[in-house]
């Protein structure tokens, strides 16, 4: 009867204490790759981070340039035998502002609101021709999220929000740059090759 008793007790305090959400990982292949009349595909890291306060996207789980390769991997594929097509990451910050906790007993006996994120990814497309240096088609994409984050999130709650919040970020880019590859880039998309 008391191991009995024992084991019901442990499966209470297993229902009270879930795990804590691990946040989506980032993947695109749920959404159809787009195939392209180029040869290769270059990606262009033209944003560096300066790796220090306020700037914080090398201390995320995930950044928002990394984010962005994999977009790349997954949706943007060549089935072409000379244009080529470059993707800039103009920026991919994300900065943290300390937001200011409320004064008295209000501050201490309510959970504030800390540290505020704002998170902006900007994107150019180019396809350029074999015998020219001037793109001879570009797109452009630019989505920024912003999240505040309580003061007592444990690290695993803080890594969950983090991952949704990029997450959040590349869907809106991922939105904005489909719409405007197929508005701008159609004669260059190559559809016998799509499924």
């Amino acid at each position: 009867m008391k191991k009995l008793f024992l084991i019901f007790i442990l499966i209470l305090s297993s229902c009270d204490n879930p795990p804590p959400p691990e946040g989506p990982d980032i993947s695109f292949t749920k959404y159809q790759p787009i195939y392209f009349d180029v040869a290769k595909i270059d990606i262009v890291d033209e944003y560096k981070s300066p790796m220090r306060m306020p700037n914080v996207e090398h201390l995320l789980p995930i950044s928002p340039a990394e984010a962005m390769h994999i977009w790349v991997k997954d949706r943007l594929h060549g089935a072409g035998m000379e244009n080529r097509m470059q993707v800039i990451i103009q920026d991919a910050s994300v900065k943290v502002t300390q937001l200011e906790k409320p004064e008295g007993m209000t501050g201490f006996l309510t959970n504030s609101q800390d540290k505020k994120y704002d998170a902006k990814l900007a994107v150019e497309i180019r396809i350029y021709s074999p015998e020219s240096a001037i793109s001879q088609a570009s797109v452009t994409a630019s989505v920024t999220r912003s999240i505040t984050i309580d003061e007592k999130s444990s690290v695993a709650e803080r890594t969950a929000i983090f991952k949704q919040f990029i997450h959040d970020l590349m869907e809106g880019m991922n939105a904005q740059l489909e719409q405007n590859i197929y508005m701008y880039f159609g004669k260059y998309i190559s559809y016998s090759h799509s499924p």
